[in-house]
Formats: structure tokens, sequence, C-alpha cells
């Protein structure tokens, strides 16, 4: 007997097969923006959480401390934590460092 959340098909001329769902896709899977800094805030700290979603597109260490609202030196100590634990990516550009979010980091935030 099939469990909740899969189909079966039965249909000729196809064999009789049970689809069951990825493991760990659901409709929770997906969070908007506020559900997720919510989410990720506990579990990474409000500055770590924005800094992750806010990283869409490479942004330097002076624009992610404006978009977490805090000093410079405070963003590039998160960012370090973020980037030595794989959510975060960073590159020297001239004298700017540009940060962008890793396939981690993209799976974390939600991204589709």
């Amino acid at each position: 007997m099939p469990t909740r959340g899969c189909a079966v098909l039965t249909e000729p001329p196809a064999q009789p097969t049970i689809f069951y769902p990825a493991h760990g896709v659901s409709e929770t899977w997906y969070r908007d923006g506020a559900d997720a800094l919510e989410a990720l805030g506990a579990l990474l700290g409000h500055v770590r959480a924005r800094l992750v979603l806010e990283l869409q597109q490479p942004l330097t260490t002076s624009e992610c401390a404006r978009l977490a609202d805090v000093a410079v030196s405070t963003a590039s100590h998160h960012l370090t934590v973020l980037r030595d634990a794989g959510l975060v990516d960073s590159r020297r550009e001239g004298v700017r460092v540009l940060h962008t979010r890793t396939p981690l980091g993209e799976a974390l935030a939600g991204v589709r």
C-alpha cells in the first residue's frame, strides 16, 4: 500500500509504478524573504542570515556592512565566518573585496 505523498501509475502501456517525492523536498522547502530571514536568523544570527540572503550578486564589504547596518569591521568578521563555513566566497578586485554566495549558501538561502 503506497504511503502519503506518493503517486501510483497503473495505466497501460506503463508497468505499475510507485513514485515517491524527492527526499527533503516539500511545500516547506522554499520560504519567502521574511520567513527565510527569521529561520536563518535563528540558525546563524540575524547579521549573518541577512548577509547570506543579500548576497544575490557580488557585494563589497562596505555594501554588506551598509545592508546589515553594522560597522565595516563587523561585516568583515561575519563574512569571514560565512566564508569559513563555505557559504560565501570572496575575491579581491583591486582595492575591493567582492563577496558572493556559494552553491551551499544559495541552497541555504532557498534559491531556486
